[in-house]
């Protein structure tokens, strides 16, 4: 962690100088660590309970970014019925931390002060909403969005350990997955609730870790078209900077050197997944593989499936729900970005993608993108 913590606090000073950006990074984010770490040890002595806590064929969804996999994970969990986290208690898993900063988020929400990315975007972001699992580790400083949040992924260097998680040292991908293990018996402590429903896309690559830790795991991969996923990716990318002010601060070479690493990182999950499943390394036990389109076009059928794969139990009101929601389209509310934009082609997409396509059976010719 020191070490990525000391690449953070470098790249800051090289993209940004030494003013308000580097200057938050270097003391925000370690008092912010300083914080998480001391109230996750408070908890073991106030809340102990949860140590005894057992977290029982919990359900990932994983997949490349944009395949579906906030859109499921929405469905599944809208009811409350299973356990997730909200954008608020991803920021502070310490049980302690929640007492003191609660009343802080009652205000927030009483006044409609929820947002922290508008919908525009292309994923809206509340602290009264559910989100994506996967910014747990960055507690741990181990997930990709330190690469799109930091100001790491305008460094000179990459960084394969914060993409390839299961070729890190072990002491490194166990700390992750345990850490993580101890956010989710948190979790069931404070919902009194035990099925577990996380969203974990980039841990697509921290599978076999996860496997070693949950043996009993369910995993949902959801695969889509690049042809869609890609240009829509590096759009919800480019408008996350955009939203932040940060495109005016980053020079045009950099921001295309980024786009062009986030497209090869595409093209890394994809292939990792792919290599896994064709190794038969993943027992089949454990894995279900969801088309997208298949999603959209007949959620219901797609619903049954999962519910027969998982074995969870929905309540009447969710599948009411997922039965008013079949009956609609889903579609995102940005434009997407033309490819050109990003130095890219849809030629060099459907080149470099080809094992994706050939393995779902993808039309390679297909023109139409969509978010």
């Amino acid at each position: 962690m020191l070490k990525i913590y000391y690449r953070i606090l470098i790249s800051a000073w090289k993209n940004f100088g030494l003013g308000l950006i580097f200057w938050r990074w270097l003391l925000f984010l370690p008092l912010f660590l300083f914080f998480t770490r001391l109230t996750l040890l408070l908890d073991r002595l106030f809340f102990s309970q949860y140590l005894k806590a057992e977290v029982k064929s919990p359900i990932f969804i994983i997949g490349n970014p944009r395949s579906g996999t906030s859109f499921l994970h929405s469905l599944l969990t809208q009811t409350e019925e299973f356990i997730s986290f909200k954008t608020w208690e991803i920021f502070f898993p310490s049980l302690t931390a929640r007492v003191v900063i609660k009343p802080i988020i009652n205000f927030l929400i009483c006044h409609n002060l929820t947002q922290i990315m508008p919908e525009e975007s292309g994923h809206g972001l509340y602290i009264d909403r559910i989100e994506h699992d996967e910014f747990l580790f960055i507690h741990k400083l181990d997930t990709q969005f330190l690469l799109l949040l930091s100001p790491l992924g305008f460094d000179d260097r990459e960084y394969p350990e914060l993409r390839l998680y299961d070729r890190q040292p072990d002491s490194r991908r166990y700390g992750s997955v345990k850490f993580f293990e101890d956010c989710l018996k948190r979790q069931i402590y404070y919902t009194k609730k035990s099925q577990i429903i996380a969203h974990i896309h980039f841990s697509t690559c921290r599978i076999k870790t996860l496997l070693e830790i949950f043996p009993d795991a369910k995993f949902i991969y959801l695969v889509r078209s690049p042809h869609d996923t890609i240009p829509s990716h590096l759009t919800l990318e480019y408008n996350i900077f955009k939203n932040q002010d940060r495109l005016d601060n980053i020079s045009p070479e950099k921001l295309q050197r980024y786009f062009y690493r986030r497209y090869q990182y595409d093209i890394e999950l994809y292939r990792y997944f792919y290599e896994l499943r064709k190794q038969k390394e993943i027992p089949s036990e454990n894995l279900m593989t969801l088309c997208y389109q298949s999603l959209c076009s007949d959620l219901e059928t797609s619903f049954k499936q999962i519910v027969d794969f998982t074995a969870i139990k929905p309540s009447q009101i969710l599948q009411q729900a997922i039965k008013e929601q079949a009956e609609k389209q889903y579609k995102r509310q940005h434009k997407i970005i033309n490819l050109q934009q990003f130095g890219l082609s849809k030629a060099q997409i459907a080149q470099d993608f080809d094992f994706v396509f050939e393995a779902y059976d993808f039309d390679n010719s297909q023109s139409n993108v969509t978010a």
